[in-house]
């Protein structure tokens, strides 16, 4: 039997896979950017790879940092986290919907990119 709580951990679920699976798709495309602009005229230079970090949260959750430093992107970073817990009962007054029990549950992404050439 499938209740409503079981669908919205389901939902959860689903959207932080798919945050995780997006954050594959934009570092993989950035390593291809870095790897097609770093092998061009007989001049090889090893293309950069992303370097992943988890982390935990300690009132619930947590995420993963995803960072490059590379010869066409002096810095790429794309972060996903997904997080829950419950808002202290002064800050949850100033939340629209969060006022009675204060719960609250949280995924994303953000993708910050530094090219070497700011004309890029």
């Amino acid at each position: 039997m499938c209740t409503s709580k079981n669908k919205i951990y389901d939902r959860k679920e689903k959207t932080s896979i798919w945050f995780q699976s997006l954050r594959d798709k934009i570092c993989n495309n950035f390593e291809e950017i870095e790897k097609k602009l770093t092998n061009f005229e007989n001049i090889t230079i090893k293309p950069s790879k992303f370097k992943s970090t988890k982390w935990k949260r300690e009132g619930g959750g947590g995420g993963e940092i995803s960072i490059m430093k590379g010869c066409v992107f002096e810095k790429v970073g794309v972060n996903i986290s997904t997080v829950h817990g419950k808002f202290s009962d002064q800050f949850k007054k100033q939340i629209p919907g969060a006022e009675e029990d204060g719960k609250f549950w949280a995924s994303g992404i953000s993708v910050v990119a530094h090219p070497m050439n700011p004309h890029v």
